[in-house]
């Protein structure tokens, strides 16, 4: 009697788990300073999400969001230094020095089933917390802890996927993927990045759901995409990337057998950049991606004119090629030209040359381009020895 009335509190209220594995040092004091702001003036408020996940797994956050049961007008008056922001659903940012904390009211599900131009339900109600648990895509992100009262809530066993390392959706697969697509590349990021297996399950709703990206708006679709390969698990994204042929979808270049060493290469760099925390820059990336488009017309087009003009067409021939699968965003694609046009200028050796292109304000992406290139086309291993010698000699000088 008593193992029934424990479990039926239990799914009233969530499960409360001792937080003793919840490292404070790990958590914000600002975002701390704010929970206990809301506290004092007779409101909940929870850090939630991915930063909770992310220590549970010993991990630094690199944000934290809040949920609370006071409403945008309630936080914005609460905090001088805050600003309400958002169409779809008002959330609050609130400011100290260079640290920005999202403070969000807890939202219940979509009440009329009414979907956005940007293929979203239409979601701007208010709720509880255990409606807003079961707005959350994922069991791993829906854990609510308030570090003032030590208290960790967990409504749908995400501390146990978490241990067990499995990747749950909230709710009816097909229903969740429908209310938001993105989901679908979310599944695939968590399950690369937490090293969470997608099950049986979750793969076949994927798969039955792909064409719901279509709907999705461009610029969220490709923010969503550049998330897979720049949190520093661009490997293993990648690999699911193509299982699910969204590699055929948005970037056909990475499915050619040539290119994969180069590609793969790029993404290990760029991984060991980001968990290093050191800077990146999209835009390398993506001329990692489409390099082998440029450079394969590159080589057809020099058999009939001059090597640099070639380079020029075969460059604005892959980025109009591309535009009509999956277009860049101008800024990116701008970068990925000065790269590769900067490629034939390193062979160059001449004084004056060599200086002009030392000064270049693309040189160190370029320069590291013509490394990742070397690794696979021997031919550029002097060119690639004698630069890297130039540019040690100039870093000892500064020294």
């Amino acid at each position: 009697m008593t193992g029934n009335f424990l479990n039926i509190i239990k799914k009233k209220i969530g499960t409360y788990f001792s937080p003793t594995r919840i490292n404070h040092n790990l958590i914000s004091p600002f975002a701390i300073e704010i929970i206990e702001t809301l506290i004092n003036n007779k409101f909940d408020a929870f850090i939630v999400g991915g930063a909770i996940r992310d220590i549970l797994i010993r991990q630094k956050p690199k944000d934290f969001d809040i949920a609370t049961n006071a409403t945008p007008e309630q936080v914005r008056s609460i905090f001088k230094k805050s600003r309400i922001i958002g169409r779809r659903f008002q959330i609050v940012h609130v400011i100290r020095h260079f640290e920005t904390i999202e403070v969000s009211t807890f939202r219940s599900p979509p009440q009329n089933k009414v979907k956005m131009k940007n293929g979203v339900f239409k979601d701007n109600e208010f709720g509880s917390i255990k409606e807003d648990a079961a707005r959350r895509d994922f069991t791993c992100n829906a854990l609510y802890y308030d570090p003032v009262r030590n208290k960790l809530i967990d409504f749908y066993g995400g501390i146990k996927d978490i241990q067990n390392k499995q990747l749950n959706l909230i709710g009816d697969p097909k229903i969740r993927f429908d209310e938001d697509p993105i989901r679908i590349l979310r599944a695939i990021r968590f399950s690369s990045k937490l090293g969470m297996p997608l099950n049986k399950l979750l793969t076949d709703h994927i798969n039955q759901s792909l064409s719901l990206l279509d709907k999705v708006p461009y610029s969220r679709l490709f923010d969503e995409i550049m998330k897979l390969f720049l949190t520093g698990h661009g490997v293993k994204s990648m690999t699911l990337f193509k299982k699910f042929l969204l590699a055929h979808k948005y970037f056909p270049a990475l499915l050619s057998p040539e290119s994969y060493e180069f590609i793969n290469q790029g993404l290990v760099n760029t991984d060991y950049r980001i968990l290093n925390n050191k800077s990146i820059n999209p835009g390398f990336l993506l001329a990692v991606f489409l390099w082998p488009d440029v450079k394969l017309a590159w080589n057809k087009n020099s058999k009939n004119i001059h090597t640099s003009t070639a380079l020029n067409e075969a460059i604005d021939n892959t980025l109009l090629k591309q535009s009509r699968i999956f277009p860049i965003q101008k800024r990116f694609a701008i970068t990925m030209s000065e790269i590769w046009r900067l490629q034939p200028r390193f062979e160059n050796l001449n004084p004056k040359r060599v200086y002009r292109l030392f000064k270049h304000p693309r040189f160190r992406a370029a320069y590291d381009f013509l490394l990742l290139r070397s690794l696979k086309d021997k031919s550029l291993t002097n060119t690639a020895s004698w630069w890297i010698k130039f540019v040690e000699a100039d870093e000892n000088k500064k020294n």
